[in-house]
């Protein structure tokens, strides 16, 4: 019976975990730019100095972006047709975890009921990011795409590499494709 109510409250973390290991991602453009003309990218130097992760992950970050926007058929160039901006906002975020059912109904203290509800609380503490891809438009100065995906825990170093790529996969397939421009919308 031990093992049982170990399974089980493992399964139920478990289960809590998967829920929040989702990135959850949307993104907004504005229709009156035609994205046909953007083929070439580069990265946006200032937003690099001020982006907020160390060397290791602002390289991997980079790198996630451009595998991402060379399969979209992007190059990226020294004179582009846009920059990429990245920007990671993070916050601190605790999970709480109740104790579960450790036993059936039946009679226990004080009478007819539960007495084994309850147990230990279980508590998650962890920086949780943001991922914010925005697409700038040098010759206009202005910003035509932005995307973002929140909920990438900061904190874990478990497959970390490839959750940022799929992270960033994520919020880029949300790019509108290529040849929307605001006289088909």
């Amino acid at each position: 019976m031990k093992t049982f109510k170990k399974i089980l409250l493992l399964f139920t973390i478990g289960i809590a975990l998967m829920g929040c290991s989702t990135l959850r991602t949307s993104s907004d453009y504005d229709k009156n730019v035609d994205l046909s003309a953007f083929k070439t990218y580069n990265f946006y130097d200032k937003g690099l100095e001020k982006l907020r992760l160390n060397n290791l992950d602002k390289r991997r970050l980079m790198a996630a972006v451009e595998s991402e926007m060379n399969a979209k058929g992007f190059t990226k160039a020294e004179k582009p047709d846009m920059l990429v901006n990245l920007v990671v906002v993070a916050r601190e975020r605790q999970d709480i975890y109740g104790g579960g059912m450790y036993g059936g109904w039946g009679w226990g203290w004080g009478g007819w009921g539960n007495p084994f509800w309850g147990g230990p609380n279980y508590i998650n503490q962890y920086s949780e990011g943001t991922f914010i891809i925005d697409f700038l438009d040098p010759a206009k100065k202005i910003l035509f795409w932005h995307g973002r995906g929140a909920g990438f825990n900061l904190d874990s170093f478990s497959k970390r590499e490839e959750r940022m790529q799929e992270g960033v996969k994520e919020i880029l397939a949300q790019y509108p494709s290529i040849g929307v421009t605001a006289a088909t919308k």
